[in-house]
């Protein structure tokens, strides 16, 4: 299952792609709701928005879409677990910002993790597992953000 946000939706984008659902997203441009409904059609995405008048577009285009009614983010990642039928299971697999897959760090790639200055020295020195975007660079470990996002899943959706 295959989703596109509007930018409005941009947090609900990063909670999805943590859970391994690839959400399209896109930058601030003229005509985005145009782009949007363009990349949904051609992608054969999901339009999520909270715009009444985009959806109302897409399902005239015959786009699957849904209007995201809740303004807060649990509530919202509810709505999406209700009318898709998803679990909601956090992953190493994708990207959160740019929603591009992610790789585990082999030992011998270290020195990418070590260019990163929010990776903390410590952290290279504990034994820590890493994950990359190879298109945009970010590293990801499982370290006190991930212990929230798993509370979080564990409090709210299980």
């Amino acid at each position: 299952m295959k989703f596109i946000a509007d930018r409005m939706l941009e947090r609900l984008a990063r909670w999805l792609r943590l859970f391994g659902y690839d959400t399209a997203g896109i930058m601030k441009q003229e005509n985005e709701d145009d782009t949007l409904l363009e990349l949904a059609q051609s992608e054969g995405r999901i339009l999520i928005s909270r715009d009444e008048a985009l959806i109302r577009r897409a399902i005239k285009k015959g786009i699957k879409a849904y209007q995201v009614s809740s303004l807060e983010i649990i509530e919202q990642l509810r709505e999406i677990q209700k009318e898709f039928n998803i679990k909601f299971e956090p992953l190493m697999n994708r990207c959160s910002l740019c929603n591009s897959p992610i790789r585990k760090v082999e030992p011998f790639e270290m020195e990418l993790v070590r260019s990163k200055d929010y990776v903390y020295p410590a952290r290279l020195e504990s034994g820590t597992e890493f994950w990359i975007c190879d298109k945009c660079g970010q590293v990801y470990w499982q370290g006190k953000h991930w212990e929230n996002i798993m509370e979080t899943v564990k409090k709210y959706f299980q």
